[in-house]
């Protein structure tokens, strides 16, 4: 094997290792996005648990109001959330269809 095509080998194989760099990155970023929206969720239905504990005690319906919102926060969320649950799987997916043969033996 000539030196270039060696060298272009090798290039061709530090092209895939950044993209699965990438794409792992990617896969970092997403589920540490899942777990601040579901930290978020969590905060969410607690606030709306107490306004709903107050409205019962108080019957007031401005806490009824807030507890409402609250919810409907949090379900908009659940919703974010599952799309952002499927994200890193497409991802990985991605990554097994493009890995090619392994490159640590050319390299």
């Amino acid at each position: 094997m000539s030196y270039l095509e060696a060298e272009k080998q090798r290039m061709e194989c530090s092209a895939r290792g950044r993209k699965r760099k990438l794409l792992n990155n990617e896969i970092g970023e997403l589920q540490k996005k899942k777990r601040c929206l579901q930290t978020d969720i969590d905060s969410l239905t607690s606030s709306a648990d107490e306004y709903a504990e107050k409205a019962e005690q108080t019957l007031q319906v401005s806490w009824m109001t807030k507890f409402n919102s609250f919810r409907r926060s949090a379900k908009e969320k659940s919703a974010e959330v599952t799309d952002v649950e499927e994200q890193p799987k497409q991802k990985s997916q991605e990554l097994k269809s493009k890995r090619m043969k392994s490159c640590w033996t050319a390299c």
